[in-house]
């Protein structure tokens, strides 16, 4: 019985890549959010990567490495950094494939270890989403070279692999956001409805001059307070469930869109919300894209459509 099961789901991810759109859209996605990150930066890249680095790097692996490590890379930190940019751009095309996207992630972690100081949530997401992705069948879409027709054993094998990556990312989502919750309510101040009063009353985390209005409620305190921790324990659970799914892809964005606007924790918010797009269907996600392209280019032939 055990084993019947096991061959069905085996079978079940063999037959098709279930999110072949969106995976390529978020391989698209996350480079183009690197890229930003990079031009956001660019003004301060001696300071962050260069010899005038302030951040004392760890003893880790990295530093340890031949021919003087970091060193080495701080030498010439923007012959890295152009070279990391035209990896960005190879994988937004798709070229080089997996080869390229594990190139870039190799370089954005030396780059991340370079300077921890200015790592969060959304630098360490956006890391294990290019991981998942060297497994991922990303290249159907999105692309200049097209893929060449494989066997029907190579193309299974690559399916299963791609369904499992994608369910790699979606659960890793779900256990950042459980953890997050599971840790919150070990704080008092979250269990006493104080934290979001706290946290947007601070001058850091001030991103409108409405914060101060909106903490004079107490009602809002604890809605946000105790909405958030509802939210993260709850998503883990209730997305798998389809009655809830778009409710609370609907809440998520208004949550995280309500950090980004209200406590100007940026990044973080955008690679988070980019994976919700995995919840939905395949075939719904390329009616989209197809009503997208007609809205705004009716004239081009989609590379949406030929792809399909």
């Amino acid at each position: 019985m055990i084993q019947r099961q096991i061959r069905y789901y085996i079978e079940l991810l063999q037959k098709e890549n279930y999110k072949s759109f969106y995976l390529a859209f978020l391989r698209v996605a996350i480079c183009c959010w690197l890229l930003k990150e990079v031009c956001i930066n660019w003004t301060s890249m001696n300071v962050l990567y260069g010899e005038s680095a302030f951040v004392v790097s760890k003893n880790n692996l990295i530093n340890r490495l031949p021919q003087g490590g970091f060193p080495l890379v701080r030498n010439c930190y923007m012959w890295f950094i152009v070279a990391y940019i035209g990896v960005i751009f190879l994988n937004i095309f798709g070229i080089g494939r997996r080869f390229a996207l594990l190139i870039l992630l190799i370089m954005f972690y030396v780059l991340q270890k370079m300077n921890m100081s200015m790592v969060n949530g959304g630098d360490a997401m956006a890391r294990l989403i290019l991981f998942y992705l060297i497994f991922a069948d990303s290249f159907k879409y999105f692309v200049l070279i097209k893929q060449k027709n494989i066997d029907d054993d190579k193309r299974k094998m690559q399916n299963m692999f791609s369904n499992l990556a994608a369910l790699s990312i979606m659960f890793q989502l779900c256990l950042a956001y459980f953890s997050s919750g599971v840790v919150k309510i070990m704080e008092p101040m979250w269990l006493n409805g104080q934290a979001t009063y706290y946290t947007l009353s601070m001058e850091r985390f001030v991103g409108t001059p409405l914060n101060k209005y909106i903490i004079q409620y107490k009602w809002i305190d604890y809605l946000t307070n105790y909405g958030t921790l509802l939210f993260e324990l709850l998503f883990p659970l209730l997305i798998w469930i389809k009655k809830f799914r778009k409710p609370l892809l609907i809440t998520g964005i208004l949550f995280h869109l309500g950090i980004y606007i209200f406590l100007m924790i940026y990044g973080f918010q955008i690679v988070f919300v980019l994976i919700y797009g995995l919840f939905l269907p395949n075939q719904k996600l390329l009616s989209i894209a197809r009503g997208c392209k007609a809205l705004f280019w009716p004239q081009r032939t989609n590379m949406v459509t030929n792809a399909a």
